[in-house]
């Protein structure tokens, strides 16, 4: 079957290619051509039997990203995707700069402002290129002013280290400016930070940094020390876990962004809030367009160049959701509730689940990061038998990163539109888990 296949499309010869057209219709052929399918997948059958309890019988989404969306968000999309509001016409086919999507960029912006409560002296973005476009972008668009040097390689930048993400953020800025960390955790695993008075900040920096959730470990900032951060300084947070999950005062910070497929939208987008005062000509010279804020913030409608239509729709769509349900006082207890349901298994399991995060400062709502015992040794083997389990349960994306022990650690994720049932089973798999293995 393969090989007249392969002359099909070798060669476009009408008897190889009778012959296997004829096969398909063979009952002989199906099996033949399931086990094709399925080897060429590298990728083993999954139970329904976990969403079959859920009721939706669709994979059971806990991964970081691309996040778990509303099912009916989804519906709602897939109903309206070819004939948006009875245009006869898509959003993917749209033009950019037709009145039709400016409409839903407004729409998508107003709904923003509205559950974030977003002060007037601050621009909406829906810029291209997730969060790590960003990352290059402050620097670029912060340091580039005038000064005593003509490059910003001698003005210096604030950041607060809190695991991987900002780790990414500081790297990306070191390469247009002076990066000055505050905190350090010589073993580079940072479960936890000091207070923000023993904080080792730069004065004579631009702006402060930090990562207000690090999807690795399971760290969220609960209570961030504002009263840390020098008067004038200008605040700066990637948000992209949390936002959208709870009540922030936007007033403090000069600039807040987040990548849109975790809370939000799904990927292609990074909603950014920005002073205003802050966007200028002043850029760092040799900013690309899609990094400069002012040549997108005085374009028409916002519009500089092509923008993730899709991804902005889905925004609108998701934002209209969340209003539905009470904004952001709904997703707040959701988020206690759901995340509390794992951390008090967790710290009631005797030891056999443990955290690597401790601190209720900085315990993580959004995702809840666990090994099993030690995660070495036999229980290395444990961790590998759960993540096998889950898998086969049709969970997607349950491993995450080694932390300072050999085995992978375990992550559920829980953004805003994850199901309180769904981690509602998670718990109960893992209540039944402990109990076989304990």
């Amino acid at each position: 079957l393969l090989f007249d296949l392969w002359q099909v499309m070798s060669f476009g010869g009408c008897r190889a290619a009778g012959r296997f057209w004829a096969s398909l219709s063979s009952t002989q052929a199906r099996p033949r051509l399931a086990a094709v399918a399925t080897a060429a997948s590298g990728r083993r059958a999954v139970s329904n039997k976990f969403q079959a309890e859920l009721g939706t019988g669709r994979i059971v989404n806990l991964s970081a990203g691309s996040a778990a969306l509303p099912l009916e968000v989804l519906e709602k999309v897939q109903k309206e995707f070819v004939n948006w509001n009875g245009q006869a016409i898509s959003v993917c086919e749209m033009g950019y700069r037709t009145q039709n999507f400016y409409d839903i960029m407004e729409s998508a912006e107003e709904r923003f402002r509205q559950i974030m409560s977003i002060p007037d002296n601050y621009d909406v973005h829906f810029f291209n290129g997730g969060a790590t476009l960003q990352f290059a972008a402050l620097p670029m668009n912060l340091m580039g002013r005038p000064g005593g040097r003509a490059t910003t390689h001698y003005k210096t930048a604030n950041y607060v280290r809190n695991g991987h993400w900002s780790e990414k953020a500081r790297d990306e800025a070191r390469m247009y400016c002076h990066v000055h960390e505050v905190n350090h955790d010589p073993e580079d695993l940072y479960f936890s930070v000091p207070e923000g008075k023993d904080w080792n900040i730069d004065k004579k920096g631009v702006y402060l940094h930090y990562t207000a959730a690090d999807t690795r470990q399971g760290f969220e900032f609960q209570d961030f020390p504002y009263d840390a951060v020098p008067e004038g300084m200008v605040l700066c947070c990637d948000a992209s876990a949390n936002l959208g999950s709870k009540p922030v005062d936007i007033s403090k910070y000069g600039v807040v962004y987040a990548a849109a497929h975790k809370n939000f939208s799904t990927s292609g987008v990074c909603y950014t809030i920005i002073r205003k005062d802050l966007i200028t000509e002043d850029v760092l010279p040799g900013t690309p367009t899609m990094c400069n804020w002012n040549r997108f913030g005085t374009a028409p409608n916002k519009v500089w160049t092509v923008p993730v239509t899709f991804s902005v729709w889905m925004g609108q769509l998701v934002m209209e959701w969340m209003m539905e349900r009470g904004g952001l006082p709904y997703f707040e207890d959701l988020a206690i509730r759901r995340s509390n349901l794992l951390y008090d298994l967790i710290d009631n399991s005797n030891g056999f689940y443990r955290c690597f995060v401790n601190d209720w400062k900085f315990r993580s709502r959004m995702q809840v990061v666990f090994t099993i015992r030690s995660g070495m040794g036999k229980d290395e083997g444990l961790v590998q038998k759960f993540l096998d389990e889950t898998e086969g349960l049709g969970w997607l994306d349950v491993r995450s990163h080694p932390l300072g022990i050999p085995s992978d650690a375990i992550r559920i994720t829980m953004y805003n539109p994850q199901p309180y049932e769904t981690i509602v089973k998670v718990r109960e798999f893992m209540a039944d888990f402990q109990k076989r293995h304990q």
